[in-house]
Protein backbone atom coordinates (compact mmCIF):
# COMPACT_ATOMS: atom_id res chain seq x y z
CA UNK A 1 0.00 0.00 0.00
CA UNK A 2 1.35 3.45 -0.89
CA UNK A 3 0.54 6.40 1.35
CA UNK A 4 1.33 9.20 -0.75
CA UNK A 5 -0.39 10.70 -4.10
CA UNK A 6 1.84 10.78 -7.34
CA UNK A 7 3.77 13.23 -8.43
CA UNK A 8 7.06 13.18 -11.00
CA UNK A 9 9.58 10.91 -9.66
CA UNK A 10 12.49 13.73 -9.32
CA UNK A 11 9.94 15.84 -7.17
CA UNK A 12 8.61 13.18 -5.37
CA UNK A 13 10.55 10.15 -4.27
CA UNK A 14 13.96 12.53 -3.63
CA UNK A 15 11.84 14.55 -1.03
CA UNK A 16 10.79 11.55 0.64
CA UNK A 17 14.31 9.96 1.37
CA UNK A 18 15.31 13.46 2.25
CA UNK A 19 12.76 13.89 5.00
CA UNK A 20 13.36 10.13 6.35
CA UNK A 21 15.67 9.40 8.59
CA UNK A 22 18.21 6.40 8.18
CA UNK A 23 20.19 4.70 10.46
CA UNK A 24 23.33 4.59 8.01
CA UNK A 25 27.04 3.58 9.55
CA UNK A 26 29.28 6.56 10.15
CA UNK A 27 31.84 7.54 7.40
CA UNK A 28 35.38 7.66 8.71
CA UNK A 29 35.95 11.32 7.35
CA UNK A 30 32.62 13.15 6.90
CA UNK A 31 33.51 15.92 3.95
CA UNK A 32 32.02 18.31 1.75
CA UNK A 33 31.20 17.06 -1.86
CA UNK A 34 29.42 19.47 -3.51
CA UNK A 35 28.04 23.34 -2.70
CA UNK A 36 24.94 24.52 -4.17
CA UNK A 37 25.02 28.06 -4.08
CA UNK A 38 24.78 28.09 -0.22
CA UNK A 39 23.64 24.66 0.54
CA UNK A 40 26.77 22.08 1.01
CA UNK A 41 26.01 18.44 0.39
CA UNK A 42 28.34 15.93 2.84
CA UNK A 43 29.69 12.25 2.02
CA UNK A 44 27.26 11.33 4.66
CA UNK A 45 24.55 12.37 2.70
CA UNK A 46 25.25 10.40 -0.31
CA UNK A 47 25.82 7.15 2.03
CA UNK A 48 22.04 8.11 3.72
CA UNK A 49 20.48 8.39 0.51
CA UNK A 50 21.76 5.34 -0.88
CA UNK A 51 20.68 3.05 1.89
CA UNK A 52 17.46 4.94 2.62
CA UNK A 53 16.50 4.39 -0.82
CA UNK A 54 17.94 0.49 -0.99
CA UNK A 55 15.59 -0.48 2.12
CA UNK A 56 12.82 -2.85 1.46
CA UNK A 57 10.92 -0.58 3.89
CA UNK A 58 10.98 2.49 1.91
CA UNK A 59 10.39 0.70 -1.38
CA UNK A 60 7.47 -0.73 0.35
CA UNK A 61 6.20 2.35 1.68
CA UNK A 62 6.93 5.09 -1.07
CA UNK A 63 8.24 2.87 -4.34
CA UNK A 64 11.64 3.00 -4.90
CA UNK A 65 14.43 4.53 -7.43
CA UNK A 66 16.14 2.87 -10.32
CA UNK A 67 18.83 0.49 -8.40
CA UNK A 68 21.29 1.34 -11.58
CA UNK A 69 21.23 5.26 -10.28
CA UNK A 70 22.38 4.44 -7.07
CA UNK A 71 25.15 2.33 -7.90
CA UNK A 72 26.46 5.24 -10.08
CA UNK A 73 27.98 7.95 -7.29
CA UNK A 74 27.77 10.59 -10.26
CA UNK A 75 23.96 10.23 -10.35
CA UNK A 76 23.63 10.10 -6.64
CA UNK A 77 25.41 13.39 -6.40
CA UNK A 78 23.26 14.64 -9.48
CA UNK A 79 19.84 13.87 -7.71
CA UNK A 80 20.74 15.45 -4.44
CA UNK A 81 21.95 18.38 -6.22
CA UNK A 82 18.55 18.81 -8.25
CA UNK A 83 16.81 17.88 -4.35
CA UNK A 84 18.86 21.10 -3.38
CA UNK A 85 17.94 23.23 -5.67
CA UNK A 86 14.11 22.11 -5.63
CA UNK A 87 14.24 23.66 -1.73
CA UNK A 88 15.99 26.54 -2.56
CA UNK A 89 12.74 27.41 -5.30
CA UNK A 90 10.02 26.61 -2.58
CA UNK A 91 11.63 28.87 -0.55
CA UNK A 92 12.75 31.40 -2.89
CA UNK A 93 8.88 31.56 -4.16
CA UNK A 94 7.53 31.45 -0.80
CA UNK A 95 5.94 28.38 -1.82
CA UNK A 96 5.91 26.35 2.04
CA UNK A 97 2.68 24.90 3.15
CA UNK A 98 1.27 25.10 6.75
CA UNK A 99 0.68 22.52 9.63
CA UNK A 100 -3.35 22.63 8.44
CA UNK A 101 -2.75 21.77 5.04
CA UNK A 102 -0.22 18.48 5.86
CA UNK A 103 -3.29 17.87 8.31
CA UNK A 104 -5.82 17.92 5.49
CA UNK A 105 -3.99 15.98 3.36
CA UNK A 106 -2.71 13.33 6.01
CA UNK A 107 -6.62 12.93 6.23
CA UNK A 108 -7.59 12.41 2.58
CA UNK A 109 -4.59 9.70 2.41
CA UNK A 110 -6.76 7.98 5.47
CA UNK A 111 -9.87 7.90 4.17
CA UNK A 112 -8.64 6.80 0.70
CA UNK A 113 -6.58 3.78 2.39
CA UNK A 114 -9.58 3.21 5.02
CA UNK A 115 -7.39 3.21 7.85
CA UNK A 116 -7.18 5.62 11.39
CA UNK A 117 -4.38 7.75 11.94
CA UNK A 118 -3.16 4.76 14.91
CA UNK A 119 -3.49 1.95 12.22
CA UNK A 120 -0.55 4.52 9.98
CA UNK A 121 1.46 5.41 12.83
CA UNK A 122 1.27 1.49 13.16
CA UNK A 123 2.43 0.69 9.64
CA UNK A 124 5.10 3.61 9.79
CA UNK A 125 7.13 2.06 12.85
CA UNK A 126 7.00 -1.03 11.49
CA UNK A 127 8.54 0.21 8.25
CA UNK A 128 11.44 2.16 11.12
CA UNK A 129 9.65 5.68 9.80
CA UNK A 130 8.05 7.69 12.66
CA UNK A 131 5.17 9.94 11.92
CA UNK A 132 6.91 12.77 12.31
CA UNK A 133 9.38 11.72 9.52
CA UNK A 134 6.25 10.84 7.52
CA UNK A 135 4.51 14.47 7.86
CA UNK A 136 8.09 16.00 7.21
CA UNK A 137 7.59 14.37 3.70
CA UNK A 138 4.07 15.01 2.80
CA UNK A 139 5.01 18.75 3.46
CA UNK A 140 7.28 18.25 0.96
CA UNK A 141 5.56 16.36 -1.31
CA UNK A 142 3.08 19.43 -1.25
CA UNK A 143 5.62 22.09 -1.57
CA UNK A 144 6.78 20.28 -4.55
CA UNK A 145 3.01 20.21 -5.93
CA UNK A 146 3.39 24.08 -5.39
CA UNK A 147 6.34 23.94 -7.44
CA UNK A 148 4.97 22.17 -10.30
CA UNK A 149 1.58 24.03 -10.03
CA UNK A 150 3.81 27.49 -9.90
CA UNK A 151 6.62 26.61 -12.23
CA UNK A 152 5.65 23.64 -14.81
CA UNK A 153 1.84 23.39 -15.23
CA UNK A 154 1.61 26.76 -16.64
CA UNK A 155 3.79 25.90 -19.73
CA UNK A 156 1.80 22.45 -20.53
CA UNK A 157 -1.63 23.81 -22.36
CA UNK A 158 -3.02 21.11 -24.15
CA UNK A 159 -4.89 22.13 -27.31
CA UNK A 160 -7.07 19.77 -29.03
CA UNK A 161 -5.25 19.81 -32.11
CA UNK A 162 -2.02 18.04 -29.93
CA UNK A 163 -4.80 15.69 -28.07
CA UNK A 164 -5.81 14.46 -31.45
CA UNK A 165 -2.09 13.66 -32.70
CA UNK A 166 -1.50 11.71 -29.08
CA UNK A 167 -4.61 9.86 -30.07
CA UNK A 168 -3.35 8.48 -33.63
CA UNK A 169 0.17 7.95 -32.17
CA UNK A 170 -1.40 5.89 -29.26
CA UNK A 171 -3.01 3.66 -32.23
CA UNK A 172 -4.61 1.28 -29.31
CA UNK A 173 -7.79 -0.11 -30.32
CA UNK A 174 -8.95 -0.07 -27.24
CA UNK A 175 -9.14 3.75 -26.93
CA UNK A 176 -10.21 4.46 -30.94
CA UNK A 177 -12.63 1.73 -31.42
CA UNK A 178 -16.54 1.67 -30.54
CA UNK A 179 -17.97 -2.79 -30.70
CA UNK A 180 -21.27 -3.27 -31.66
CA UNK A 181 -21.68 -6.36 -29.92
CA UNK A 182 -24.07 -9.54 -29.12
CA UNK A 183 -23.57 -12.31 -26.45
CA UNK A 184 -25.36 -15.44 -25.30
CA UNK A 185 -25.61 -15.96 -21.58
CA UNK A 186 -25.34 -19.41 -20.00
CA UNK A 187 -26.08 -19.29 -16.58
CA UNK A 188 -24.86 -21.19 -13.30
CA UNK A 189 -22.15 -23.13 -13.00
CA UNK A 190 -20.98 -26.78 -13.31
CA UNK A 191 -20.17 -29.35 -15.78
CA UNK A 192 -23.46 -29.67 -17.18
CA UNK A 193 -23.35 -26.01 -17.73
CA UNK A 194 -20.09 -25.55 -19.09
CA UNK A 195 -21.39 -28.25 -21.45
CA UNK A 196 -24.17 -26.69 -22.43
CA UNK A 197 -22.49 -23.30 -23.04
CA UNK A 198 -19.52 -25.48 -25.42
CA UNK A 199 -22.39 -26.95 -27.64
CA UNK A 200 -24.44 -23.38 -28.27
CA UNK A 201 -20.71 -21.95 -28.78
CA UNK A 202 -19.78 -24.55 -31.74
CA UNK A 203 -23.35 -23.90 -33.35
CA UNK A 204 -22.75 -19.95 -33.55
CA UNK A 205 -18.92 -20.83 -34.44
CA UNK A 206 -20.65 -22.91 -37.50
CA UNK A 207 -23.36 -20.07 -38.75
CA UNK A 208 -22.56 -16.76 -37.14
CA UNK A 209 -25.28 -15.44 -38.92
CA UNK A 210 -27.70 -17.31 -36.60
CA UNK A 211 -26.41 -15.58 -34.34
CA UNK A 212 -30.02 -13.80 -33.21
CA UNK A 213 -32.20 -17.22 -33.56
CA UNK A 214 -29.56 -18.77 -30.92
CA UNK A 215 -29.75 -16.01 -28.22
CA UNK A 216 -33.82 -16.00 -28.67
CA UNK A 217 -33.26 -19.30 -27.89
CA UNK A 218 -30.36 -20.26 -25.31
CA UNK A 219 -29.79 -17.17 -23.55
CA UNK A 220 -30.45 -16.89 -20.21
CA UNK A 221 -30.26 -13.05 -19.96
CA UNK A 222 -33.39 -11.51 -20.16
CA UNK A 223 -33.03 -8.44 -20.85
CA UNK A 224 -31.16 -8.90 -24.32
CA UNK A 225 -32.94 -12.47 -25.13
CA UNK A 226 -35.55 -11.35 -27.08
CA UNK A 227 -33.70 -8.77 -29.10
CA UNK A 228 -30.99 -11.48 -29.99
CA UNK A 229 -28.59 -10.92 -27.50
CA UNK A 230 -27.52 -7.53 -28.77
CA UNK A 231 -25.90 -5.29 -26.38
CA UNK A 232 -25.51 -2.19 -28.44
CA UNK A 233 -22.34 -0.21 -29.45
CA UNK A 234 -19.96 0.62 -26.67
CA UNK A 235 -16.28 1.59 -26.14
CA UNK A 236 -13.90 -0.59 -24.25
CA UNK A 237 -14.73 0.88 -20.92
CA UNK A 238 -18.32 0.00 -20.75
CA UNK A 239 -17.96 -3.57 -21.62
CA UNK A 240 -16.92 -6.00 -19.03
CA UNK A 241 -13.64 -6.86 -18.79
CA UNK A 242 -13.81 -10.41 -19.28
CA UNK A 243 -14.58 -9.01 -23.13
CA UNK A 244 -11.23 -6.87 -23.31
CA UNK A 245 -8.67 -9.60 -24.99
CA UNK A 246 -11.78 -11.50 -27.09
CA UNK A 247 -12.81 -7.89 -28.92
CA UNK A 248 -8.92 -7.74 -29.76
CA UNK A 249 -9.08 -10.89 -31.71
CA UNK A 250 -11.92 -10.79 -33.14
CA UNK A 251 -13.20 -9.71 -37.18
CA UNK A 252 -16.41 -8.09 -37.06
CA UNK A 253 -19.32 -10.29 -38.25
CA UNK A 254 -17.13 -13.50 -36.06
CA UNK A 255 -18.07 -14.63 -32.80
CA UNK A 256 -15.21 -15.18 -30.22
CA UNK A 257 -14.12 -19.04 -30.34
CA UNK A 258 -14.02 -19.49 -26.87
CA UNK A 259 -16.55 -19.38 -23.72
CA UNK A 260 -15.93 -16.41 -21.90
CA UNK A 261 -16.88 -16.28 -18.32
CA UNK A 262 -17.95 -14.03 -15.67
CA UNK A 263 -19.57 -13.51 -12.34
CA UNK A 264 -22.49 -13.74 -14.02
CA UNK A 265 -21.88 -17.09 -15.93
CA UNK A 266 -20.76 -18.38 -19.29
CA UNK A 267 -20.58 -16.14 -22.18
CA UNK A 268 -20.71 -16.59 -26.49
CA UNK A 269 -19.87 -13.28 -27.94
CA UNK A 270 -19.76 -11.92 -31.03
CA UNK A 271 -18.78 -8.88 -32.75
CA UNK A 272 -21.11 -7.45 -34.65
CA UNK A 273 -19.14 -4.50 -35.99
CA UNK A 274 -16.42 -2.25 -35.02
CA UNK A 275 -16.27 1.65 -35.47
CA UNK A 276 -13.46 3.58 -36.07
CA UNK A 277 -13.66 6.62 -33.45
CA UNK A 278 -12.91 9.92 -34.91
CA UNK A 279 -11.54 12.48 -32.10
CA UNK A 280 -14.64 14.77 -32.65
CA UNK A 281 -17.11 11.48 -31.42
CA UNK A 282 -14.73 11.05 -27.96
CA UNK A 283 -16.87 11.61 -24.96
CA UNK A 284 -15.38 14.85 -23.50
CA UNK A 285 -14.84 11.95 -19.81
CA UNK A 286 -12.40 10.62 -22.71
CA UNK A 287 -10.60 13.52 -23.97
CA UNK A 288 -10.03 13.98 -20.30
CA UNK A 289 -8.69 10.74 -19.30
CA UNK A 290 -5.96 11.47 -23.11
CA UNK A 291 -5.47 14.49 -21.85
CA UNK A 292 -4.18 13.32 -18.20
CA UNK A 293 -2.44 10.56 -20.38
CA UNK A 294 -0.41 13.46 -22.41
CA UNK A 295 0.10 15.64 -19.49
CA UNK A 296 1.66 12.77 -17.54
CA UNK A 297 4.39 12.08 -20.16
CA UNK A 298 4.90 15.69 -20.57
CA UNK A 299 5.18 16.11 -16.80
CA UNK A 300 8.58 14.47 -16.67
CA UNK A 301 10.22 16.20 -20.08
CA UNK A 302 9.34 19.68 -18.42
CA UNK A 303 10.75 18.63 -15.31
CA UNK A 304 13.93 17.81 -16.31
CA UNK A 305 13.82 21.02 -18.83
CA UNK A 306 13.06 23.23 -15.83
CA UNK A 307 16.15 21.15 -13.38
CA UNK A 308 18.61 22.01 -16.26
CA UNK A 309 18.13 25.45 -16.86
CA UNK A 310 18.26 26.04 -12.67
CA UNK A 311 21.21 24.19 -12.46
CA UNK A 312 22.88 26.24 -15.28
CA UNK A 313 21.73 29.15 -13.77
CA UNK A 314 23.33 27.93 -9.70
CA UNK A 315 26.93 28.48 -8.34
CA UNK A 316 27.96 24.53 -8.40
CA UNK A 317 31.14 24.09 -6.84
CA UNK A 318 32.98 20.45 -6.67
CA UNK A 319 35.48 19.28 -4.21
CA UNK A 320 38.62 18.80 -5.70
CA UNK A 321 39.10 15.13 -7.12
CA UNK A 322 35.18 14.63 -7.19
CA UNK A 323 33.46 13.54 -11.22
CA UNK A 324 30.98 15.88 -12.50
Amino acid sequence: MKYCSRIPYKLFTIALLASASVHAKRVPVDRSVVTVNDDIILESDIEAFRQKSKSKNFQDLFGGIDPKKLNDRKSVLNLLIEEKIIDQQVKKLELNVSNVEIDRHIRSILERNGITEAQLKVRLKDLGTSFAEYRDGIRRQLERQNLLGREIKPMMEVSDEELRHFMARQGDADTNRRYHLAHILIAGKGPKVKARAEKVLGEALSNPEDFTRLAKEYSDDQATASAGGDLGAMNHDAMLTQFHQAVKTTTAGHVYPKVIQSPGGLHILKVVSTEALSFASLPEEKKAELRNQLMGQELEKKMALWLDRKKSEAHIRFAAGEVK
